[in-house]
């Protein structure tokens, strides 16, 4: 047996020829070296990643397992799994490892300020250009260059002129319907404020708290989809909620008064649907109505009138058996599918007699369900006219909310919704254009001129820095630079930009200010290291300081922290998502500065070991890289003209850079 060890490329060329039986090795082995074996062998399926033990995912199986199996040497590759007496893992678990889907890609390009820094003192690349060829945006820019939205840009912009064009030189026909634009906007706000609360009420119940139940009136607007505007509309059939409670699956069905203009064409009597059923038109008391799916933003506002209607009878969809229009379902049974015998009801003299209800004398002749749907249209033209004279009253829609469907804050802004309605109902009724016989005719006009504007929009946004995702976020940090005057309004850097740039090893900003503010102008090179190493070591543990430090070296940290939260609250104050105190603590470790101070003393590695709970590993790779931080400290003192710190710094550098934990690594020697 060989033990595995970091010469990898060595091993694999051992075990290629065949002089190896067995290899024990750490996934990485299988992971980073081209290396197949005869049979792969996992003593477990759960690793540690670092945090936490985890089941390996099915990316990572794949890669180790899919070692076994020689290329012409082998059949098959064999690959076991060891239980070791336990029992094995549940079968789910296996499934998903075996089967499952690799792990998806996610970037983790993050801006910072040092890159922002450094991309606005170059003319070749920008800050967006970088963020637009990361990984995140690698999708949503492939997709730009396939849809050629551009061309579609291009296209709607000459669209639109013409529509405005045409708009404009159709102002003689809009007499009396002048204000048609401002009615659009304030009737699609009313639309929207109506879909927000129908959408809280729709959570707790079908019937939106009543709001939606079969029988209540509303007035609709879908002028360019389905060709009415203003209309008088009654609930057949509420809305059927999806199965998670969160969104609608079948809209509510709804018979809609067509306007008095609306005239049947030949081309929709042919390919009108039966009676009773969704896309029917029909005529009674001599106006159209239609049986329409009405969407929540179509609801222009709910009225007060509630009917009550006989659903079943007014409309009729095809269901399943037992449902409203089902058939009977076929079966092999003769009994169940044979007819009646037929009677000669001539025999008995009754042939020619007509079947009339007990007081049917002016709807004679007529089916219960003409006489509901007569009902209906009466229902829907009372409303009409009331609506011509605002006398047509609006539900409270806070009132749905008295079964105790909301509690606490939603309760209050349920109201002031609905009470913003209320408002809203009123100024759309103040337009000229809310009763104008061809509101139809112009409400589309306008509605396709807004749409396209709107897709307009929506393209440019895409297309612009705006849509990227990262870009808020460079917004802010660039506006913080400012602030802190790193970058001027041309965003041309300046002094205190120039310093950030020189610093990549830990957090720029705090380097930079405590080079400006001085902190470390008065430190002896052995308390300037080990007060910089702060900002190296990242592990968890004590982060006390000494008693035994200098004071002066105690101070200087204590003035760090403050530099650090008050950088933390300045870019919370800009939008980032940042606290302060956290900030600070994430930036600011100082577990290892009274380590740090005695090695920078002469103190040797045995001793310096004695004072702290870390690893020596953690230890020797604090250091190593607190000398790069070191090198960038006194390009910083090179830059503001400080030849005092530039000095010190040198020789903190030579202090810390000795015996073993600076000693040839066996990696690269």
């Amino acid at each position: 047996m060989f033990s595995f060890c970091s010469h990898s490329m060595h091993t694999g060329d051992l075990i290629l020829p065949l002089p190896l039986s067995v290899l024990f090795a750490t996934e990485t082995f299988a992971m980073g070296v081209n290396m197949p074996a005869r049979a792969v062998v996992f003593n477990s399926i759960r690793k540690h990643d670092g945090t936490r033990f985890r089941v390996l995912e099915p990316g990572e199986y794949t890669q180790m397992a899919g070692r076994a199996g020689r290329r012409g040497l082998d059949k098959v590759g064999t690959v076991i799994m060891c239980c070791f007496g336990e029992e094995p893992p549940p079968q789910f678990i296996l499934r998903n490892m075996l089967t499952g889907s690799s792990t998806r890609l996610s970037s983790q390009f993050r801006l910072t300020y040092n890159m922002i820094l450094n991309l606005l003192r170059v003319e070749d690349l920008t800050v967006e250009g970088m963020i637009k060829r990361s990984f995140s945006e690698f999708a949503t820019q492939r997709a730009l260059t396939t849809n050629e939205y551009p061309k579609l840009l291009k296209r709607g912009t000459k669209a639109l002129a013409k529509l405005e064009e045409d708009f404009s030189r159709d102002a003689d026909t809009r007499i009396g319907a002048e204000d048609i634009s401002e009615y659009y906007a304030a009737s699609s706000e009313l639309i929207s404020l109506n879909k927000e609360c129908l959408n809280y009420l729709l959570s707790a119940g079908h019937t939106a708290g009543g709001a939606l139940i079969p029988g209540r009136v509303l007035v609709v607007t879908s002028a360019r989809k389905k060709g009415f505007a203003r209309s008088l509309a009654i609930v057949v059939k509420s809305p059927q909620i999806a199965s998670t409670g969160n969104s609608i699956s079948k809209p509510a069905v709804c018979i809609v008064l067509l306007p008095p203009s609306y005239t049947h064409t030949t081309d929709e009597s042919k390919t009108a649907a039966t009676e009773f059923h969704l896309g029917y038109i029909g005529n009674c008391k001599n106006r159209n109505y239609i049986y329409a799916l009405i969407e929540l933003d179509e609801v222009l506002f709910i009225s007060s009138n509630k009917h009550k209607i006989d659903a079943e009878k007014l409309f009729k969809e095809e269901s399943s058996f037992g449902g409203l229009g089902a058939s009977k379902p076929k079966t092999s049974n003769s009994f169940f599918n044979s007819k009646p015998m037929a009677r000669k009801v001539d025999d008995f003299g009754f042939g020619n007699m007509k079947i009339r209800s007990k007081g049917d004398s002016a709807g004679a002749g007529k089916s219960t369900e003409d006489q509901s749907i007569e009902k209906v249209i009466s229902y829907l033209l009372e409303a009409e006219s009331m609506e011509s004279n605002a006398a047509l009253d609006i539900l409270p829609l806070k009132e749905c909310t008295k079964g105790g469907l909301f509690q606490g804050d939603e309760v209050l802004r349920f109201g002031t919704i609905s009470n913003e309605i209320f408002h809203r109902v009123m100024d759309v009724r103040s337009y000229k254009s809310h009763l104008h016989p061809s509101l139809v005719k112009h409400y589309t006009t306008v509605e396709k001129k807004e749409t396209l504007s709107s897709t307009i929009q929506a393209l440019r946004h895409l297309l612009s820095n705006e849509s990227l995702q990262l870009f808020p976020d460079f917004l802010q940090r660039k506006s913080l630079l400012r602030t802190l005057n790193y970058v001027d309004e041309n965003d041309t850097v300046k002094v205190k930009g120039r310093v950030a740039c020189e610093c990549n090893t830990c957090e720029e900003l705090i380097v930079t200010e405590i080079v400006f503010e001085g902190i470390l102008n008065d430190l002896e090179p052995a308390e300037i290291v080990a007060a910089l190493s702060a900002l190296i070591f990242q592990e968890k543990g004590d982060n006390e300081l000494d008693n035994e430090l200098p004071e002066r070296l105690r101070n200087t940290c204590e003035a760090m922290k403050k530099i650090a939260i008050n950088l933390g609250q300045l870019q919370s104050d800009h939008g980032l998502m940042i606290d302060p105190k956290d900030y600070c603590d994430g930036s600011l470790k100082f577990g290892l500065v009274h380590v740090v101070y005695e090695w920078a003393l002469g103190v040797p590695f045995s001793n310096i070991c004695q004072l702290t709970l870390v690893q020596e590993g953690s230890i020797v790779r604090c250091i190593t890289r607190l000398d790069e931080l070191c090198r960038e400290v006194r390009n910083c003192a090179r830059v503001v003209g400080n030849p005092t710190l530039y000095r010190k710094m040198e020789e903190a550098s030579i202090a810390i850079k000795r015996d073993i934990v600076f000693a040839s690594s066996l990696y690269i020697s």
